[in-house]
């Protein structure tokens, strides 16, 4: 049986399509690169196996948030690297509360929640139920949800059981409830998580279509992906503070920095060749 007959949320990572080689590609030198420095006497916080699935989740959120082009998930990588390196590896657990949610939000593999998908939103929402900062990957889920689920009624009771997975086990766990004072690198990852989810909202009209070729992507829903990865940071600072910042930094605010960039890029290209065709016309 294939994982797609399985699960509406699985993305099988083909090493054919030259993008995905790339994300296994990177991941694997982002570890190398840590053991190589490990072995020089220099410490890289969270190891080689943390730096790995950090940069590959800042690709793959890129790729929900941008899903028409490469190039992001292309740049979001060497930054998550960065972003390690300052401020240590992101939560992989909460990075991937939201990554699935983008991916329910954008709509990108269009086909309705199945029985394993949901079990599987409510364990790791029962997971993200030891720390605060888990609320921002539980609401990001919610979130794609009653975005994605076609049927309202059943969306809303996914959403309660996830909600109730998170409290139930935060009650038992004693959840932690610190908060850091951010410190200057903290409003930093902020500012550039901001200034990039403005640049990159609302998205482009996509071209692509879904991966069960469902249909073409809607352009609102690939907006709402860019503005929950935004949130998720902004959320994460005002829920724990500097520690709710560097828990993204390296997977959320890489995929949304490199998504902001490609688009930029793509904007002064598009101004430069405008401005090459009317110096043409003027000359004929």
């Amino acid at each position: 049986m294939k994982p797609e007959q399985l699960s509406s949320l699985s993305r099988v990572v083909d090493p054919r399509y030259p993008s995905n080689l790339l994300a296994i590609a990177g991941a694997a030198t982002a570890a190398l690169v840590v053991v190589a420095a490990s072995l020089a006497g220099f410490d890289v916080d969270g190891g080689p196996l943390a730096a790995a699935v950090g940069v590959f989740l800042a690709w793959a959120i890129a790729r929900e948030l941008d899903p028409d082009y490469t190039a992001s998930a292309a740049i979001a990588m060497p930054l998550s690297f960065v972003f390690l390196l300052v401020l240590g590896p992101a939560s992989l657990l909460v990075s991937t509360g939201v990554l699935l949610g983008t991916r329910m939000a954008a709509g990108t593999v269009g086909t309705a929640l199945r029985p394993l998908d949901i079990g599987g939103i409510i364990v790791v929402s029962g997971l993200l139920g030891t720390n605060m900062v888990g609320a921002v990957g539980v609401a990001a889920m919610i979130v794609g949800i009653l975005v994605g689920e076609p049927r309202r009624a059943r969306g809303i009771g996914i959403a309660v059981a996830a909600a109730a997975a998170f409290t139930v086990v935060g009650i038992v766990s004693d959840m932690e409830r610190s908060w850091a004072a951010p410190d200057t690198t903290d409003w930093i990852i902020a500012a550039v998580t901001i200034i990039s989810m403005l640049v990159a909202i609302p998205a482009p009209s996509p071209t692509s279509s879904t991966d069960r070729d469902s249909g073409i992507l809607l352009r609102w829903r690939v907006t709402v992906a860019r503005a929950v990865a935004g949130l998720a940071v902004v959320a994460g600072l005002v829920i724990v503070g500097g520690s709710g910042a560097a828990a993204l930094a390296a997977t959320v605010t890489a995929a949304l920095a490199g998504t902001a960039i490609r688009q930029l890029a793509s904007g002064l290209n598009r101004a430069n060749d405008r401005g090459a065709e009317s110096r043409q016309t003027v000359r004929w």
